[in-house]
């Protein structure tokens, strides 16, 4: 790449010496014929002028002795002499024979005997048809002594002509290869001196325009050349250290906005997209580049396309709330500035669905906690405001409004007590310690602490034991809690004389609890919303049996926190069962870390009894009460 300007640059200064020299030898080629004719044919004419006295004499001569005599007056040189009459016939022509005389042809109409009859002498320069050679011819025109008008023309070949042309060629050939070589030294001087160091440098000006920022010019030994290198190198030098920086600030601002939670989407003044990091991509439902994508390509609501066509008109930054459906509904603030210089805008996109959401729950959650709160306070201040009036003064009367109270304020501590289970199962405090426990055991536990209740509403609590299930990790309270929060409910809304039944098994790498009752069961509608805080189906005959709507929320979190799921299906009028499956982990006696393993310490074989029980595989869709409506809250597990 580099040959062809270093050649050029080299031609740049041998173009006047090689122009000069071939419009010396192009010139002289063309001007020598016309300059030698010249000077033969005012050598001719001289000859003519010179022949023409004795010319006259031959007056009287005709045929054979008129051609005798002009023979004569030019023997012995090269020159042949042609009279010519007035009529262009030729009388005589010394190169001739008579009998060749009568043959040739009328001379008139000729260039140098038509000159010579109108102006009295003429010339030219022409090749012969006969041996096509170059001559010269002069021609004057002469008078007899009887009067008569005839043209005495001389003409002579031009054979030195050609050798003179060859001479010349000799000459400018040799003239040619001395300049030439002269040329060669000079350029090779040249080259060395000044063209080869200059090519070097623009070799390395070329790699670094091209891009390589690491090329350096070896500096050469000329100063005004060193300098130039010294330059370019120096350039080469900032330019790498500010690209190097530049690149790190755009790997920078990359990551930054890779790492981003919100979107951002950077425009140019016609609104096409120039760039969209991770967070936008994501929210907006794309997975590769849109850049060159209009608003509307981005997003098919005309949300995004408004606050973009707004801010380039008005550049000032403004804060939109919309709600997108990317493919689900988002809440999301997109907050757009102008990018000041390119015309550009600058759009951060920020879903705050789980914001509102949150914010929505927390205002539920107060509204729910001072409803729960303002009916015991109410029925407390009222029976309190009755014993202050008069019925201290009854004895039965007080004593049934103390137990009302005692009750109200059980119903209280029930609530707060459920209160705080919750917000601990929230909160990012420390969790306690984890044991190992027997959920066999445990069941049984529970049991006899809700039998009471039980006996109460008639409903006979029945335990199908496992035999062989192994010791889980988890939090026993918590764990009783979540039981006996499930063996309450399904005692609460039950049929007098119905039945719960517990079940325990094993299905893959879980432990499965499941309590079914045979009670009112629950409407498909509000399966979904079964583990919120403070729900009730039934709102009235909840609060008439003393629940706080907080029981299946703490289930949920409590199953969750060990890693668990939980999972309810129900058909109104027939019963509810509730499933929650629990990882199940024993200790290594290597120290290796926590294996799956049985209570012997020993992995389940496909033989062992302890692998999932039929029964259970009706959470699949095989169960046909699941077209009835199922709900199932998951949790990653903890492994």
């Amino acid at each position: 790449m580099g040959f062809l300007p270093s050649f050029r640059i080299r031609l740049t200064s041998l173009w006047p010496a090689l122009s000069a020299l071939a419009a010396a030898t192009l010139l002289l080629w063309w001007q020598l014929p016309s300059t030698l004719g010249g000077v033969a044919t005012e050598q001719m004419l001289a000859t003519a002028r010179a022949h023409a006295n004795m010319v006259r004499t031959f007056d009287g001569l005709e045929g054979p002795q008129l051609q005798v005599a002009l023979q004569r007056l030019v023997a012995g040189q090269s020159q042949q002499l042609t009279l010519i009459a007035a009529d262009g016939r030729v009388l005589a022509d010394s190169s001739k024979t008579y009998d060749g005389l009568l043959a040739m042809e009328n001379l008139g109409l000729e260039p140098e005997v038509a000159q010579a009859r109108q102006w009295g002498s003429g010339t030219a320069v022409r090749q012969r048809p006969q041996d096509h050679a170059d001559h010269a011819f002069a021609a004057i025109e002469i008078f007899t002594q009887a009067g008569e008008r005839r043209v005495l023309r001389v003409s002579q070949p031009l054979g030195q002509l050609r050798t003179v042309r060859q001479s010349l060629a000799r000459a400018m050939a040799g003239a040619t290869t001395v300049g030439l070589l002269v040329i060669a030294l000079v350029s090779w001087y040249l080259d060395r001196r000044f063209f080869r160091p200059m090519t070097r440098i623009i070799d390395g000006a070329g790699e670094l325009a091209g891009g390589d920022l690491a090329a350096r010019i070896r500096p050469p030994r000329q100063s005004d050349l060193g300098r130039l290198a010294g330059v370019l190198n120096h350039l080469a030098s900032r330019l790498q250290a500010q690209v190097g920086e530049l690149q790190g600030e755009r790997n920078q601002l990359r990551a930054i906005l890779s790492s981003m939670s919100e979107g951002v989407l950077v425009t140019d003044s016609d609104g096409r997209a120039l760039l969209a990091n991770p967070a936008f991509l994501h929210l907006f439902g794309h997975t590769g580049s849109i850049r060159g994508w209009r608003p509307l390509e981005i997003s098919r609501q005309p949300d995004l396309d408004q606050v973009i066509r707004f801010t380039l008109a008005d550049g000032a930054e403004s804060v939109h709330q919309r709600q997108l459906r990317t493919p689900e509904e988002r809440s999301v603030v997109l907050t757009a500035g102008a990018l000041k210089g390119s015309g550009g805008v600058v759009v951060v996109a920020r879903d705050v669905t789980e914001e509102d959401r949150t914010m929505t729950m927390r205002r539920e959650f107060v509204a729910n906690v001072s409803h729960e709160l303002k009916t015991p306070l109410s029925a407390i201040r009222g029976y309190a405001e009755t014993l202050e009036d008069w019925a201290l003064e009854d004895p039965e009367t007080s004593q049934r409004y103390l137990g009302r109270i005692l009750a109200q304020c059980q119903r209280l501590q029930l609530l707060l007590d459920d209160l705080l289970t919750l917000s601990r199962l929230e909160g990012t405090a420390e969790a306690p310690r984890l044991e190992l426990i027997d959920l066999e055991a445990l069941t049984y536990q529970a049991r006899e602490l809700v039998s009471a209740a039980a006996q109460d509403r008639k409903v006979e609590i029945l335990i199908e034991p496992h035999g062989s299930l192994p010791q889980i990790e988890g939090i026993y309270n918590d764990l009783e809690r979540m039981l006996v929060n499930l063996l309450e409910n399904a005692v609460k809304y039950n049929h007098p004389g119905g039945e719960v039944f517990v079940r325990l098994d094993i299905e893959d790498e879980d432990v499965v609890l499941e309590v079914e009752d045979t009670g009112i069961g629950i409407p498909h509608e509000a399966l979904p919303r079964i583990f919120e805080r403070f729900f009730r189906v039934d709102s009235g005959r909840a609060r008439t049996q003393g629940g706080t709507g907080l029981g299946l929320s703490i289930v949920k979190h409590i199953a969750q926190g060990h890693g668990g799921t939980v999972e309810v299906e129900s058909v109104t009028g027939e019963g509810s069962t509730f499933r929650v499956f629990l990882p199940w982990k024993a200790e290594d006696p290597e120290n290796t870390g926590f294996v799956n393993q049985g209570g012997n310490g020993k992995s389940l074989g496909p033989n062992d009894p302890r692998e999932s029980s039929p029964r259970l595989h009706r959470r699949a869709t095989s169960d046909p009460r699941l077209g009835y409506g199922m709900a199932r809250v998951t949790a990653a597990r903890r492994r």
